[in-house]
C-alpha cells in the first residue's frame, strides 16, 4: 500500500479568498523553484477601481518591456489595481533569444500542453480572467509607418507603435483610447521619427497581414475576456535604453489614466537603467566568489554549492543565471548540479547581460562504480540526489521535477535518453541529460508509455545511448498526485481534519480558517491551492460566511494543472456531501 505523507503549511502555497480589490500590494512567484518562476506583483489602490493587467518579458530578446514592467511594479497607485508581470518568460530572458522552445506570445489561441512557455500562458490566463484591461509591454525592430519608407520604416516593422487589434471591438473604442494617448506621448517627443503611431493590425479580417496575431495575448484578452488591450511597442533600433523605458512608462502610465488606474511612478536615474544589470550582483559557487578572474576547483562527482550574496538593485530585481559550458539553458541558480562530466567554465547573468566568468579546475579522480559493476545512473528528483541501478523502477507522481544527470563512475560523455520526452524540439538528438523535466505524460509522447504495476500510472523507459557503451536502462513510473485530506485552523486554533472531496461541497461554521496541512502522496511544494483569485503567504486566513461559498482548488505547482475543486459554505456544524475523491 502506498505511503502518503503529510505535506506541511510551510510547503503548500495558499491563495487568498477574496473579491476584486486586493488585501494589499505584495508579490507572489508561481512556479517558485523551477527553471521558469513567474513573479507576479500585486499594487492595491488607495482608493476603489478597476484592476489593470501589465505584462512585460514574454520574449526575452525585448529588454525594454521586463524593465519598464519591473519598475512600474514599485509604483505608488492612488486609485485602482494593477497586476504586474514583469518578466513573463524568465528562461528566454536568461539567454536574450526571443524564444526558447516556441513563442510564448503565439499559444493563446489554445490551450496547449507540452513546454513550460504552456504552463506559464496558463497562469497568464487565470491572472487576465480578474483583469479590466491589459496592456503588454514589447520592443520591436525598426519603426512602424503604415506606408513603405525604407527597410527600417515600413509597415512590417513595430518599433514606436501602439498596436491593436482591431480599432473597435463591439462596444470598445481602442483607437478613440490610444490616439488621445499617443496625442498626450508624442507633445514631448521632439524627433518626428521617435514619435509613436497607432498600428492596427486588423487581426479580425480575413485578409489581414499580420494572420499570426490570432494567437496573440492581445487578440486573447480581447476576443476571450471582451477587455481593452493593447501592445505598447519601442524600437530596438534606438539604442539608449534609459530613453526608451521613460518613454515606454510614460504611455503604460497614460493609459492606465484611461482605464481610470491613477499611478505614481519610481524614482530612478538614466545612469541606473543603463548599468542596473551589473550592479551589486555577487554569487559564490563552492564558497568562492565568482568574478572573471577567479577559478574555482571542483573534484569529479561533487555537487556544486551555489549561493546568491547579492541580488542586484532592488528597484529593478533582476533574475540571476549560472549556466555551465556544456549546458547554456540549465540555470544552475535553480537547478542542482553534480559534476560527473568535466566542463571548462561557468557564466554569470543578470537578466541576461553576463557579470562573470569563471574557470574550472579539475582535481582528483571519479570514484569507482559500486563492486557488482551494474550500472548506476544518477539523477536530482525534487532536488534531492538519487541513484538507479540498471533495471530499477523509480517512483514518482505527476508535476515532480526529474534532472537526469549520468551515470556514476562513467568517464564517457554520456547520452541520456528519457523516451517520449523531447528536451529540445529542434534538435530531439536523444539528449536529456541536463535538462528540468516535469513528469507530465500529458508534455510525453503518447507512443513511449507503458504499463505500470502502479494503479493509473504511467511507466516510460530511460536509456543510455552513449555510443560504444554498453545499453542500460531504468524505468519511471509516473502516478497520479492525489490528496486525501485538508487540515484547517478556526479562530480559535483548533484543527479540523476534512476529507477531500472533488466536487463536494462542506459547510462549516461561519469565521476565519486557515489551510495548515494537505495529505497527498506526493511533496508538499509540488501543490498549490487557489481560492477566490489572489495569492497571499502561508497562513494567511480565509472567511467562510453566509453570503459567499469559496471554492478551493488544489493544483499542480510546476504545471498550474488542476488537481480539484471543494467548496466550502458556512452553516451550523462541519458536515460535507459527497462528491468524488481524485
Amino acid at each position: 500500500m502506498r505511503r502518503f505523507t503529510i505535506l506541511m503549511a510551510s510547503c503548500l502555497l495558499l491563495m487568498a479568498i477574496s473579491s476584486m480589490a486586493f488585501a494589499g500590494s505584495w508579490e507572489h512567484s508561481f512556479f517558485a523553484g523551477t527553471q521558469y518562476p513567474l513573479k507576479v506583483v500585486y499594487l492595491e489602490g488607495e482608493h476603489p477601481g478597476p484592476t489593470i493587467m501589465v505584462q512585460g518579458g514574454i520574449q526575452g530578446d525585448e529588454t525594454s518591456g521586463f524593465v519598464t514592467a519591473q519598475l512600474l511594479s514599485r509604483s505608488k497607485i492612488t486609485r485602482g489595481n494593477v497586476i504586474v508581470l514583469p518578466r513573463a518568460n524568465v528562461p528566454s530572458i536568461n539567454l536574450r533569444k526571443r524564444q526558447i522552445n516556441v513563442d510564448m506570445n503565439r499559444r493563446f489561441d489554445q490551450n496547449y500542453n507540452r513546454f513550460y512557455e504552456d504552463r506559464v500562458a496558463r497562469v497568464i490566463r487565470f491572472l487576465l480572467a480578474q483583469s479590466d484591461a491589459f496592456i503588454h509591454l514589447h520592443e520591436g525592430s525598426g519603426f512602424y509607418n503604415p506606408t513603405y519608407v525604407d527597410s527600417l520604416r515600413n509597415p512590417k516593422r513595430y518599433g514606436q507603435s501602439i498596436i491593436v487589434d482591431t480599432l473597435i471591438y463591439d462596444k470598445i473604442d481602442l483607437a478613440h483610447t490610444v490616439n488621445s494617448v499617443l496625442d498626450e506621448l508624442n507633445s514631448s517627443i521632439t524627433s518626428n521619427d521617435y514619435q509613436f503611431k497607432l498600428f492596427n493590425t486588423k487581426t479580425f479580417d480575413k485578409g489581414t497581414d499580420y494572420p499570426e496575431m490570432r494567437k496573440s495575448l492581445t487578440c486573447y484578452a480581447l476576443a476571450e475576456h471582451g477587455i481593452p488591450a493593447m501592445a505598447v511597442e519601442v524600437s530596438k533600433d534606438i539604442r539608449q535604453l534609459d530613453w526608451k523605458v521613460r518613454q515606454q512608462l510614460a504611455a503604460t502610465i497614460m493609459l492606465l489614466n484611461r482605464f481610470g488606474v491613477t499611478v505614481t511612478p519610481p524614482e530612478f536615474t538614466d545612469a541606473d537603467v543603463r548599468a542596473y544589470a551589473r550592479k551589486d550582483v555577487r554569487v559564490r559557487v563552492n564558497g568562492r566568489l565568482m568574478t572573471s578572474d577567479s577559478v574555482i576547483s571542483l573534484a569529479p562527482g561533487a555537487t556544486l554549492d551555489v549561493k546568491q550574496e547579492a541580488a542586484g538593485l532592488t528597484e529593478f530585481a533582476p533574475e540571476l543565471a549560472l549556466f555551465a559550458s556544456d549546458r547554456p539553458g540549465v540555470n544552475l541558480m535553480k537547478a542542482r548540479r553534480m559534476a560527473l562530466e568535466p566542463f571548462s567554465e561557468l557564466e554569470l547573468r543578470s537578466d541576461g547581460r553576463r557579470v562573470a566568468r569563471t574557470r574550472i579546475k579539475w582535481t582528483g579522480k571519479m570514484p569507482a562504480t559500486p563492486g557488482d559493476d551494474k550500472p548506476v545512473f544518477v539523477c536530482w528528483l525534487n532536488g534531492n540526489p538519487t541513484f538507479v541501478r540498471d533495471g530499477e523502477v523509480l517512483q514518482t507522481v505527476l508535476g515532480d521535477q526529474l534532472i537526469l544527470e549520468g551515470l556514476w563512475g562513467s568517464d564517457l560523455q554520456e547520452v541520456v535518453n528519457l523516451k517520449g520526452f523531447v528536451a529540445i524540439p529542434w534538435a530531439n538528438n536523444g539528449q536529456d541529460m541536463g535538462w528540468e523535466i516535469i513528469l507530465d505524460p500529458g508534455n510525453f509522447m503518447s507512443k513511449y508509455g507503458m504499463k505500470s504495476d502502479i494503479p493509473g500510472a504511467v511507466r516510460y523507459r530511460v536509456v543510455r545511448e552513449t555510443p560504444g557503451a554498453p545499453m542500460a536502462t531504468f524505468y519511471v513510473d509516473i502516478a497520479p498526485r492525489t490528496v486525501m485530506a485538508l487540515r484547517l485552523a478556526d479562530k480559535q486554533g483548533q484543527s479540523l481534519l476534512i476529507p477531500w472531496t472533488s466536487g463536494g461541497t462542506y459547510r462549516l461554521p461561519e469565521g476565519e480558517y486557515v489551510l495548515e496541512a494537505a495529505w497527498s502522496n506526493g511533496p508538499g511544494d509540488k501543490l498549490l491551492a487557489t481560492a477566490g483569485n489572489l495569492p497571499v503567504e502561508i497562513g494567511t486566513a480565509f472567511k467562510v460566511d453566509y453570503a459567499k461559498p469559496v471554492e478551493l482548488t488544489v493544483r499542480h505547482a510546476t504545471t498550474f494543472g488542476d488537481i480539484g475543486t471543494m467548496t466550502f459554505s458556512a452553516g451550523g456544524l462541519a458536515q460535507r456531501s459527497v462528491g468524488h475523491t481524485n
